[in-house]
């Protein structure tokens, strides 16, 4: 059970002691933007800490440093070239919003005329469509609860907005997008649920409701350690996503729900002790953090990652806001719940999951889901693959050419013979999710395909997939990356149409249920995997297809205790409608689909 002591320690643990860090790399945004998120994102977590605290605002130096800047009229000037100051407004806001009498006592009236100048500012910038609205949401309603002048129409067009992009089932989309990630969690019900503190409105309510509704939902991504699912942009953010659990806690939203206090708690403290035992930082144990997930790691950086922006994972620290003297710091942390049902279908994110308590992770099958824009780094990477594992993580490409720079796991890729360059599910047109399954219409600039993801085990899917081609095509699918791998003294077992890679860490196999393909092994380099930076391999299937119509069906499996038998796991029939899968257990009917259909 974590302390309200052991957390204040590793928030001045992880925070820099100053920002000359700041220049190590750059951004796409202007430099003195990139120093300006470096003060201010931090305040996510100094701000509840010195609150909860009871000591004076001014002897955090985080704090200080803040007042400094507005003392010495050192905020830039905003437009549209750099609206990126829009986003980094959000924590002044929480400040205004929760604090503002000891902002404005710290501050003293000149100075603060001068910050709210500032902030109104912001109001007359055009944002892109998505989670930006909110920044406007949470200034708006702190100037209106601290008195300030605001404007009520730029807030009431930000809330309508906002709404436009609500799903259903507490999930949104960013703005005309197929991404539903943790953006969700760190941004959408974060600062909804902030709202919902601030005022008491009808939108408050809607967000809590909201917030419930995703909560029965965002269980899933997280398994019995405090690991979640690596899963989409941002990713160096990292702890950010728990902020919505401590919110979920602070606004109340969790009462009238399954989620008590010590469930809540135990999320809460295991995410947070798995994270602190992770290289996540500049120096052994202290801040800064870097860029990457489970270590230093450049190749996930996004264009708009500078040295300051991971410490949006100070949303975590929003539960320091309690005084030690709270009841919660007492509370026992609960277990994940082990009678959560084993099926969960998110078909609004096109996430289906399986899950087995004890299984050693948590697995989702994707079927909806891909990047919005050519420029956002390794999209298809971080949306595209089939299954992502909290235990497992996914692999990054590495190089235009060759299978084994290429993140072939859990993925079904494609290359015309003699180019050696390799394309990936990226563009869905259509997607559906039945009782047992899950199914998506894609293709690559050579292909079309229509892939059926069944989830029977948490440790154990079938991909089925129905590929038309006009051309000749090389073709690799994979399963799950399996790290620590030294090729050079570790070969994976080759057993007929299976290749089965085990070690410490687990086991990760791949089975042909067709025998038209060949099975192999793909070995990845150091630094591809976003939890380990060592090699890794990943077992494989590959043939090469003629023009037409090819099905290619496969089992996966990937146990982090290592203890599936790979052999008669799954029995694949062809049906009159379409396929059938068998097990000891069960039959599951699988009818050709029509990508007409869609969620």
């Amino acid at each position: 059970m974590l302390s309200r002591d052991d957390l204040t320690a590793w928030l001045t643990r992880l925070t820099p002691p100053d920002d000359t860090y700041v220049a190590s790399f750059g951004a796409a945004y202007d430099s003195d933007i990139r120093v300006l998120e470096a003060a201010l994102r931090p305040l996510w977590g100094h701000l509840p800490a010195a609150a909860g605290s009871g000591r004076p605002f001014k002897e955090d130096p985080v704090i200080q440093h803040f007042y400094d800047i507005v003392q010495h009229r050192q905020l830039p000037p905003v437009d549209r070239s750099r609206r990126q100051i829009v986003v980094e407004t959000g924590p002044i806001s929480y400040f205004l919003g929760f604090w503002g009498d000891q902002l404005a006592a710290d501050l003293g009236p000149a100075n603060m005329a001068y910050l709210v100048q500032w902030l109104t500012t912001m109001t007359a910038i055009p944002l892109p469509p998505g989670n930006w609205y909110f920044f406007i949401v949470l200034l708006n309603a702190a100037l209106r609860k601290q008195g300030y002048p605001y404007d009520q129409h730029v807030l009431a067009n930000a809330l309508a907005q906002l709404d436009t992009f609500y799903l259903g089932d507490g999930v949104y989309s960013d703005g005309p997008t197929q991404q539903m990630d943790y953006y969700l969690a760190f941004a959408f019900h974060f600062y909804g649920l902030l709202y919902a503190q601030l005022t008491d409105d009808d939108h408050a309510q809607v967000f809590r409701q909201r917030a419930q509704d995703f909560a029965d939902r965002f269980i899933y991504w997280f398994d019995e350690s405090g690991r979640s699912i690596p899963f989409g942009r941002s990713l160096t953010y990292r702890f950010a996503p728990i902020g919505f659990w401590c919110q979920f806690y602070l606004s109340g939203a969790y009462r009238g729900t399954a989620f008590t206090p010590a469930l809540v708690k135990g999320l809460i403290d295991r995410a947070a002790h798995y994270w602190q035992q992770q290289p996540i930082t500049s120096l052994t144990g202290q801040g800064p953090l870097t860029v990457g997930y489970g270590y230093n790691n450049y190749l996930l950086s996004e264009d708009y990652n500078a040295p300051g922006s991971p410490m949006w994972a100070f949303k975590l620290f929003g539960i320091l806001q309690l005084p030690a003297t709270d009841p919660y710091w007492q509370l026992p942390a609960a277990p994940y719940p082990d009678d959560l049902p084993g099926l969960s279908h998110q078909p609004a994110s096109g996430m289906l999951f399986r899950i087995t308590p004890g299984a050693g992770h948590h697995v989702f099958l994707s079927s909806k889901q891909m990047a919005a824009h050519a420029a956002l780094y390794h999209g298809q990477e971080k949306y595209g693959k089939f299954a992502y594992s909290s235990h497992f993580g996914f692999n990054l490409s590495r190089d235009l050419t060759g299978i084994e720079t290429f993140a072939i796991d859990n993925t079904l890729a494609f290359s015309i013979p003699d180019q050696d360059q390799y394309a990936g599910r990226k563009v869905i047109t259509a997607s559906h999710m039945a009782a047992d399954y899950a199914v998506s219409a894609w293709h690559t600039g050579t292909a079309r395909v229509i892939s059926y993801l069944i989830p029977l085990t948490a440790n154990l899917h079938v991909r089925i997939h129905e590929v038309t081609t006009k051309q000749p095509l090389i073709s690799y699918e994979g399963g799950f990356p399996l790290a620590p791998w030294n090729p050079k003294h570790q070969k994976p077992v080759i057993v007929g149409a299976a290749t089965i890679a085990t070690n410490g860490n687990g086991e990760s196999a791949i089975i042909d249920l067709l025998n038209n393909r060949q099975a192999a092994a793909v070995n990845q380099g150091p630094n591809t995997n976003l939890l380990s930076p060592e090699k890794n391999v990943v077992p494989v299937l590959t043939t090469s297809l003629s023009p037409g119509t090819t099905v290619l069906a496969c089992a996966v499996v990937g146990d982090p205790q290592g203890c599936t038998r790979v052999d008669g796991l799954v029995q694949f029939l062809t049906t009159a409608t379409g396929y059938a899968i068998v097990t000891q257990k069960q039959t599951i009917d699988v009818p050709r689909w029509s990508p007409t259909v869609k969620d």
